[in-house]
């Protein structure tokens, strides 16, 4: 594969400010930055919501060399907008597609997806990770591969490069893809094995997403137990 020129990151969180997504997004297009590669960023929840933003997203995804998604899993797929910006770049495509004997001459643009999820275990990201290769295939790129991630909210709002050691793993999985990929290559297997590490014991997670969860509850007045099970 050719050294890409340029890269397009697509955040897929609906957050319209800082997240999780858009912090391991955007840390992975500043080390391709630094390697020279043009870089671009669209946030598909905000792009999708006028003509001019779905038309521009289009010409992005079709003039990027290197496409990256990032986005958070809702339930074990993707966020409602994801799908639909997946569903507008295949039909884009497939109209502007070359025919056979000119595409066989082609190399195809590369894709690449980082899924993250609040649950402690990084399989619950499987399946989503699944839909982004079928949907890469499907729509001409070529599969560069996917990271998947646990505890994102390890992450919250911050810039990945401020969180320090604890996500170590996360940021080492990260420098690792992007050297390959600004070298034409795919996600290497050791970026992913890196971020699948759980960068906090699971016990520990859930012990203080729980307190944090009863502290919600207690500032907004609630009085129905965070464990209820009214139909048990």
């Amino acid at each position: 594969m050719r050294r890409p020129d340029s890269a397009l990151l697509l955040i897929g969180s609906p957050k319209p400010g800082s997240s999780s997504s858009a912090s391991l997004g955007t840390y992975l297009q500043e080390r391709l930055a630094a390697r020279g590669i043009a870089t671009e960023t669209v946030v598909l929840a905000k792009a999708l919501k006028t003509d001019e933003g779905t038309q521009a997203l289009l010409g992005a995804s079709a003039a990027a060399d290197l496409v990256v998604l990032s986005f958070p899993l809702y339930v074990d797929s993707l966020p409602a907008h994801v799908v639909r910006a997946f569903e507008l770049i295949a039909e884009s495509r497939a109209e502007d597609a070359p025919d056979a004997q000119v595409l066989g001459a082609l190399e195809q643009p590369r894709f690449v997806a980082i899924c993250q999820c609040g649950f402690p275990e990084v399989e619950h990201n499987r399946v989503a990770l699944e839909i982004c290769a079928n949907f890469a295939r499907t729509a001409g790129f070529d599969w560069a591969g996917g990271l998947a991630m646990g505890a994102g909210g390890l992450i919250g709002d911050r810039p990945l490069r401020e969180r320090g050691g604890l996500l170590r793993s996360v940021t080492r999985a990260l420098d690792l893809s992007a050297t390959e990929l600004a070298d034409g290559r795919p996600v290497p297997a050791e970026a992913v094995r890196l971020m699948s590490r759980t960068a906090f014991p699971a016990f520990a997670y859930r012990f203080v997403a729980n307190r944090g969860w009863r502290a919600e509850l207690k500032k907004r007045g609630a009085v129905t137990p965070l464990d209820a099970r009214p139909y048990a």
